[in-house]
């Protein structure tokens, strides 16, 4: 039985000053990186977007200029435009007296058009019989507490080959519900498992990414949500990470992000 997100202490928390991050938003390098980095920025114009009935957010990208530090954290938040049936919103997130994250979202209010399917109702996937993710020793000897503490992760294969992982969240990143920006920050760790799923360290001494966007065709139902991932390294230092997202009625769209291969110390 899973324990209810909704018993649970939220990752972020607001002092009406600023937000405090619990220890589990932070990186396997220190500091928060893209998942939680995206999970707070984005959630909180998801959050202000319910209230000011915008409607639903089907598309963000966050630019990530630095791991943001486990310190009260400030955000900007701007709209860009409101009115009709599309809405977009900025938001900045500042720590240490510098700008760290950058975020834009994309709002569309609900219409009606006749001939079309509505969300479906028939589950295509069972995260839960899918096997439990191992990590991989390489990996694991990182031992601090971070972000792949936050969810449940299963592991299976799509009939195409490609390797896919379903994450449920064991406490949720905001006090109100924010269901994009949460499929968004588990699928922020893609490029992370196209390097586990290879069986070995790449040559590389890290692959953080500088940028991460997402579209989604419907909202996300139930808890688990599946990212089937696949990347491309280049030698000059480049990489890409592209995913499909899923939930168990089957796929609800796309992420992809850049990433920035560091060199091996000489």
């Amino acid at each position: 039985m899973s324990v209810s997100t909704t018993d649970l202490a939220p990752v972020f928390s607001h002092d009406g000053q600023g937000w405090h991050p619990r220890r589990e938003a932070q990186g396997p390098f220190g500091g928060m990186h893209g998942g939680a980095a995206s999970a707070l920025a984005v959630g909180e114009m998801e959050i202000t977007a319910a209230t000011r009935g915008l409607g639903a957010l089907v598309s963000a990208h966050v630019y990530l200029l630095r791991p943001l530090p486990l310190t009260e954290i400030e955000s900007r938040m701007t709209p860009v435009r409101e009115g009709g049936r599309i809405a977009v919103l900025e938001n900045e997130l500042h720590a240490d007296g510098k700008l760290q994250t950058k975020a834009v979202a994309c709002f569309q209010r609900p219409a009606t058009i006749d001939g079309l399917p509505g969300a479906p109702k028939d589950p295509v996937f069972d995260p839960e019989s899918f096997s439990a993710w191992e990590m991989p020793e390489f990996f694991a000897q990182n031992t601090q507490q971070g972000f792949l503490d936050l969810v449940d992760i299963r592991d299976t294969h799509h009939e195409d080959g490609t390797r896919a992982k379903w994450f449920r969240l064991h406490r949720p990143f905001h006090s109100a519900p924010t269901p994009f920006s949460d499929a968004m920050a588990v699928a922020d760790v893609s490029t992370l498992f196209t390097v586990t799923d290879s069986g070995t360290r790449p040559n590389a001494a890290g692959w953080p990414n500088a940028d991460l966007s997402f579209h989604l065709s419907r909202m996300p139902q139930g808890e688990w949500i599946g990212v089937a991932q696949r990347g491309d390294w280049w030698g000059d230092g480049r990489g890409f990470t592209e995913s499909e997202i899923f939930d168990i009625y089957g796929r609800i769209g796309r992420s992809c992000q850049s990433a920035v291969l560091l060199p091996l110390p000489e």
